[in-house]
């Protein structure tokens, strides 16, 4: 049985405040295997239409974070919202990227249903955590 600990909310925060320096990086790469599991359903478009409507909600929280994917289409690497980011402090960074990835999933989950949401979202995360404590291992 999944507890809170096993909560996307609770990896996603976890695994950024692990990178808290990198936050930014940490918060791509996840959305990076976020997308490569729902790409092949909701297409490229549906993608970026997810993360764009995601990133207008957290605009509200943080003006700065002005990404719209329709300005530069095909975008794999997160460059446009990368340049939001930019200039921010560490703590900022990692609240709008924890906020923007929560939002995220939280949207997909009214969407597809959360069931529907947790069996594509999970296996991202636990890709992402793993990736994360082979870096750990790494570099300690």
């Amino acid at each position: 049985m999944a507890t809170d600990e096993d909560s996307p909310r609770a990896i996603i925060r976890r695994l950024l405040v692990s990178n808290a320096d990198g936050a930014v990086d940490c918060s791509i790469e996840i959305l990076e295997l976020l997308a490569n599991s729902l790409v092949g359903m909701i297409g490229e478009h549906g993608f970026e239409t997810l993360l764009y409507r995601s990133a207008h909600r957290v605009n509200l929280d943080f003006p700065w974070l002005l990404y719209d994917p329709r300005r530069r289409p095909a975008d794999p690497e997160f460059n446009l919202l990368r340049d939001c980011f930019d200039g921010q402090d560490a703590p900022q960074s990692l609240a709008a990227s924890e906020l923007l990835l929560t939002t995220l999933i939280d949207i997909l989950a009214v969407l597809i249903g959360e069931y529907m949401t947790m069996l594509i979202v999970q296996p991202a995360l636990n890709r992402a955590s793993a990736r994360n404590k082979s870096k750990e291992q790494d570099n300690g």
